[in-house]
Parts: C-alpha cells; structure tokens; sequence
C-alpha cells in the first residue's frame, strides 16, 4: 500500500512518513465538540507565542526542516503561516467540515504535514518519491 523510493530515502534520509486509513466516517459540517478542541487549541498555540516574535517559529519544532524542503522549490511552508495567523494574528480555525477541520488542526498543533484523500480514488501503492526542483 505505500512504497518509498530509494531516491527519497537518499534526498530525505531524516524524512518520515505515515498513512491512516478510516472507514465509515461521518465528516459533519459543524460538532459542537471539535469547536470546543478548536477553540483550546488556538488559546493554547496563543498562550505558548505569547510575548514571542514571529522569528521564533524559525527554529521551532520541525519548521525549520520544512523550510528548507520548501525553499528549493522557491515556496515558504504554509503551516507555518497558518500557525502565524493563529498564534499571533489572533485568526480562529475555519469551520468547514470535521475531517478537514481535525486535519488542519493536526497540522498546527504538531506541524507535520497533513493531506487527505478519497481512498477509494487512490492509485495504489502510494508512492513517496524526491520532487523535482
């Protein structure tokens, strides 16, 4: 289900990677619970910033790591402005529907990227392999 090429253990060597699959999951377009998740999330990246300059996120976590990766191909990690706009811009978390709510705030609580995909309307094995520049 999920093949790395040598290439990209080579360019990556520190890289990690995962794959969860769900069934039968309701994606709702509100829950009163996740906004409850949501809101202690942004007080709590709001709290651990505060006082902080946006420099910090520099060298925080694995920012720098993606920054790097980013930067070859002239992009800026979007994450991390995510996180930017949250813990210092004061911007709440959209509502859009569960599934996408829980992996964007995934993503800003532990900064590793997040994607989501239909699983039926994958091509499988998933395939890791280097980008190009």
């Amino acid at each position: 289900m999920f093949n790395v090429t040598e290439a990209w253990k080579a360019a990556y060597p520190d890289a990690h990677a995962g794959i969860l699959v769900m069934q039968s999951v309701d994606n709702p377009s509100t829950h009163s619970e996740l906004e409850r998740l949501k809101q202690d999330l942004e007080g709590r990246l709001r709290a651990q910033f505060a006082g902080k300059g946006r420099k910090v996120l520099e060298m925080f976590s694995t920012i720098p790591a993606y920054t790097a990766y980013y930067r070859q191909f002239k992009k800026t990690y979007h994450v991390r402005a995510q996180l930017e706009s949250i813990a210092f811009k004061g911007r709440s978390i959209p509502t859009v529907a569960a599934l996408v709510e829980a992996m964007f705030m995934a993503e800003v609580k532990n900064l590793l990227l997040t994607a989501g995909h239909d699983f039926d309307r994958l091509d499988l094995p998933v395939m890791l392999s280097r980008g190009r520049k």
